[in-house]
């Protein structure tokens, strides 16, 4: 039964960098827009193709990682309690809730960054809003690599 939480958090934790993944590679094109919106390396086109994709994608993957986060909440409370408040879970916990609360404190605004506009629209909106999601997106997958590590290392040393 102690291995349970941490075999589930793995797979929580492993769904979601495999998400960031997929849209990481997407997002390859683009990826210079996260530092630097109105990069003259990315060209228009590119950016209105890779704006297109994640506008097919944007009301699915949401709620699923919004269900998957909460989840992973949950669970790494549980692990916190069942390793008995140690310090090497509070520091997972920490580092997960931590970057939890700065990625959602802009998803909403990035994901309508990207979903309120057209992809045949004003270039200037569409190069602004797909670099704030592609940059949320490596956070996220920051985030879930990160934690999944941590996870590893509490059930190692506990």
């Amino acid at each position: 039964m102690t291995d349970l939480i941490p075999s589930l958090l793995a797979g929580l934790l492993g769904l979601g960098s495999g998400i960031f993944i997929v849209l990481s590679l997407i997002e390859k094109p683009v990826w210079r827009l996260m530092w630097a919106p109105r990069s003259a390396h990315v060209s228009d086109e590119e950016a209105r193709k890779v704006h297109a994709v994640l506008k097919r994608v944007i009301h699915l993957l949401p709620p699923t990682m919004m269900t998957t986060m909460a989840t992973t909440s949950i669970l790494m409370i549980l692990l916190l309690i069942q390793t008995g408040l140690s310090a090497a879970a509070w520091t997972a916990v920490g580092l997960f809730f931590v970057q939890l609360i700065l990625i959602v404190a802009r998803l909403f605004k990035d994901i309508r960054g990207v979903d309120q506009v057209p992809s045949d629209g004003e270039v200037g909106a569409v190069r602004d809003g797909l670099g704030a999601l592609t940059l949320l997106h490596h956070r996220g997958l920051v985030m879930t690599l990160t934690t999944l590590v941590a996870v590893i290392v509490v059930q190692t040393i506990s």
